[in-house]
């Protein structure tokens, strides 16, 4: 369906711009720089200590973990739609 979408929003125009999104794509594609090969993290990572209820918080919500994890580190990447943990520090 994504496909479809973009495949339909090439056709629009926006404001009194004399090119389509299509068009105006057309022109910057040359100049963009290939993807780098190798993966890369898009998320923000965060390393909050568990506290003594078993919770780290993460920006604004608390998210709880196993309460054998109590007083370390955790490393947790989040994402525009879900967190995820990334590795527990075990120092």
């Amino acid at each position: 369906m994504v496909d479809q979408w973009d495949r339909q929003d090439g056709t629009r125009r926006i404001g009194s711009r004399p090119k389509t999104v299509a068009g105006c794509f057309a022109v910057e594609q040359p100049l963009l720089r290939p993807l780098p090969e190798e993966p890369f993290e898009t998320g923000g990572l965060f390393t909050p200590r568990v506290d003594r209820c078993g919770q780290i918080p993460v920006r604004t919500i608390r998210y709880s973990v196993p309460i054998r994890l109590i007083g370390r580190r955790v490393r947790v990447v989040l994402h525009a739609s879900h967190a995820r943990h990334a590795q527990i520090d075990r120092g």
